[in-house]
């Protein structure tokens, strides 16, 4: 059986200081390796994004591309283009904003 490259570990580590009111979560950025402290426990959407390293883009078009796109077809396709916004589907992060919003 062939094995690939070795896969970093994104487990989450936690430390709790002596009254036990927060939880502070360690986690490892695999772009950079470098440790991340943050008070998200693992299974939040936006530490499911950065455990991953990718998000994932789903565009958005706005109206006034749209109607941009069809009453000045086919220069409105460019102007409906300019008007896209990208948003990460697990954790809603807004990767790139169009100019209209």
């Amino acid at each position: 059986m062939l094995a690939g490259p070795p896969q970093p570990t994104y487990g989450a580590t936690t430390t709790a200081d002596d009254l036990g009111a927060t939880a502070v979560y360690y986690y490892q950025d695999p772009h950079t390796g470098h440790r991340v402290a943050s008070l998200l426990p693992p299974d939040h959407p936006q530490m499911i994004c950065l455990q991953a390293g990718t998000h994932v883009p789903a565009s958005h078009y706005g109206i006034l591309g749209v109607l941009a796109a069809i009453v000045w077809f086919p220069l409105g396709i460019g102007l409906c283009l300019l008007d896209r916004r990208v948003q990460c589907k697990r954790c809603g992060a807004s990767l790139e904003d169009g100019l209209c919003s």
